[in-house]
């Protein structure tokens, strides 16, 4: 099984604080990476792709999350510009849009990974 990955945080700054909006002001409410990732695990098992959705809490470095050529780090595009994707292959990260982070939108998600797997094949 596949691994994709949620990273909604990152750790920034001289004294170390996750960065990263990932909710809203309703505890009781699901997170916006937890939402995404019930809709994309779902989605996927509708389409029988062998993928297992996680989302990242150890705000760890991503070369570090990713285990082989077919990771996928999903990235809030309210990070994108403080993450650091150098020496990570452009097959492996995805920066996510406001619509699909937000709203939990996974089409373009959905297609982008159909259109990986063809050119793999």
């Amino acid at each position: 099984m596949k691994d994709i990955i949620i990273i909604a945080k990152v750790i920034v700054g001289v004294r170390p604080n996750p960065f990263g909006m990932d909710g809203g002001l309703n505890i009781f409410k699901k997170s916006l990476s937890e939402t995404l990732k019930e809709k994309l695990n779902q989605k996927l098992k509708e389409k029988n792709m062998d993928y297992k959705v996680h989302v990242d809490s150890t705000y760890d470095d991503l070369k570090n999350l990713i285990h082989d050529e077919d990771t996928l780090l999903l990235i809030s595009p309210y990070i994108k510009d403080k993450v650091d994707i150098d020496g990570i292959s452009k097959n492996n990260y995805y920066i996510l849009s406001e619509k699909e982070f937000n709203d939990g939108y996974v089409e373009d998600i959905i297609t982008y990974l159909e259109n990986k797997k063809r050119m793999l094949n």
